[in-house]
C-alpha cells in the first residue's frame, strides 16, 4: 500500500500562537462580519428609519439585513469576502503556515467575489506560494536521496465557485458549488492536474453568542474542502466529506470558530504529495487509505478595522498525525456597512 509521508518532526508553533494570543488583547474594538448579520437583522426596521435620507447606506444595510451570516462567510477566509451589497469585492491574503511535515511556508491569495442579490454570489482565487519546501531527490534514480528544496513563486489550483443562500424556520443555508482549474504543479503535489469539482452544503443557526453548523457535501478533491489550512498533498477521486461545530462571538469583536472533520474517499484516490520522503510524489492507492482524513480545525478573526482581519488558525489530523497552524491578514477593498451604533 502507497500511503502520505509519515509525519514525525515536531510542531514549533508556540511561537506563533503566543504572538497570536498577545494581539487579541490589543485588537481593535471593531464589529465582526457575523455579529453585523445578526445585530443588522434584529434591528432592520430601525436601520431603515434612522437612515432616512441617505439612500446608498439604507441600501446596503437592507441588503445586509436580509442575509443570513452563512452568506458573508468564505471557508478561504473571514467574513467579508463575499460582498454584502450587490457588486464587486475584491481581497488578498498573506499567510504563514508551519506544517510539522514540510515546515513553514508563506501564501498570497487574493480573490474577487461578485454578489448578484441577496441570495447568490460567485468568487474566484488563486494560491500563490512565495515559499514552500517540496521533496527533491539529490541522488540518483536508482539510489534516490531525498532533502527538502525550497520553491518560490509556484501556484496551487485556482477556483471558482457560487453561492446560493436561504433561511427557513430560523436556519441559515449556504450551498457553493466549486470547480478547480489545474494551475497547480502536480509535481510539487500542489494541484490536481485536472479540472475538479465539489458541493458543499453548509447549515448554522445562531443561539445569541453561539451558531452551531454541520456542513455535508461531496467532490473529487480534497483541495476545494476547508481552504484555509493548505495541506501538503492533493488526492484526486470521488470523496465525501463531513463537518460539525459551532463559531462563537467574543470580545473585543472577535470570533471563533471550532469544527471536527472527516474526508472519506469512496473509490480509489489518486495523490499528489509535497513529501515523498523515498515514496514517489504521485501515487495510486491500491485502497481507499490514502486519501482519507479526520481531525479538528480552529480558527480566530481579529478585525483590526474595517477593511484588515487578522487570523490565527490550527489544525490537528487524527489520522495522519499531522500539526498545521499559522496566522493570515485578509485586506478587503470593500469593507462590510457597518449598523449605527444604537445597533450595538
Amino acid at each position: 500500500m502507497i500511503s502520505r509521508a509519515s509525519r514525525n518532526l515536531p510542531s514549533p508553533l508556540s511561537a506563533g500562537l503566543f504572538f497570536f494570543a498577545a494581539l487579541v488583547f490589543v485588537a481593535a474594538p471593531v464589529p465582526s462580519g457575523r455579529a453585523q448579520a445578526t445585530q443588522a437583522q434584529s434591528t432592520q426596521t430601525h436601520v431603515t428609519q434612522a437612515q432616512a435620507g441617505q439612500t446608498s447606506q439604507s441600501s446596503d444595510l437592507d441588503e445586509l439585513g436580509g442575509l443570513s451570516a452563512a452568506a458573508m462567510t468564505n471557508d478561504s477566509g473571514p467574513a467579508g469576502i463575499i460582498p454584502v451589497a450587490k457588486g464587486f469585492n475584491v481581497s488578498l491574503g498573506t499567510t504563514s503556515q508551519h506544517d510539522s511535515s514540510s515546515g513553514w511556508s508563506s501564501l498570497l491569495t487574493p480573490n474577487v467575489a461578485y454578489r448578484l442579490d441577496r441570495y447568490f454570489s460567485m468568487d474566484a482565487g488563486v494560491s500563490m506560494y512565495m515559499y514552500i519546501n517540496i521533496d527533491a531527490n539529490v541522488g540518483t534514480k536508482t539510489k534516490p536521496v531525498y532533502v527538502y528544496s525550497a520553491k518560490n513563486e509556484v501556484f496551487g489550483d485556482t477556483s471558482l465557485s457560487f453561492h446560493g443562500d436561504a433561511s427557513f424556520l430560523s436556519i441559515d443555508y449556504n450551498g457553493i458549488v466549486s470547480m478547480g482549474l489545474p494551475s497547480g504543479n502536480t509535481d510539487y503535489g500542489l494541484g490536481a492536474g485536472q479540472v475538479t469539482y465539489n458541493i458543499n452544503n453548509h447549515f448554522e443557526k445562531n443561539f445569541d453568542l453561539f451558531t452551531p453548523d454541520i456542513e455535508f457535501g461531496f467532490g473529487d478533491t480534497s483541495t476545494l474542502v476547508n481552504q484555509r489550512v493548505v495541506k501538503n498533498y492533493v488526492a484526486v477521486g470521488p470523496m465525501a466529506h463531513f463537518q460539525a461545530g459551532t463559531s462563537v462571538d467574543l470580545p473585543w469583536r472577535t470570533s471563533f470558530e471550532a469544527d471536527a472533520y472527516e474526508e472519506l474517499p469512496l473509490d480509489k484516490n489518486l495523490v499528489y504529495s509535497t513529501t515523498g520522503k523515498g515514496k514517489k510524489k504521485v501515487t495510486t492507492s491500491t485502497n481507499l487509505d490514502p486519501g482519507e482524513d479526520n481531525g479538528f480545525i480552529t480558527s480566530l478573526d481579529i478585525p483590526l478595522n474595517p477593511h484588515v482581519t487578522m487570523s490565527g488558525f490550527y489544525s490537528r489530523s487524527l489520522r495522519d498525525h499531522e500539526d498545521t497552524g499559522g496566522f493570515s491578514f485578509t485586506f478587503l477593498l470593500k469593507a462590510p456597512p457597518r449598523p449605527p451604533e444604537v445597533a450595538f
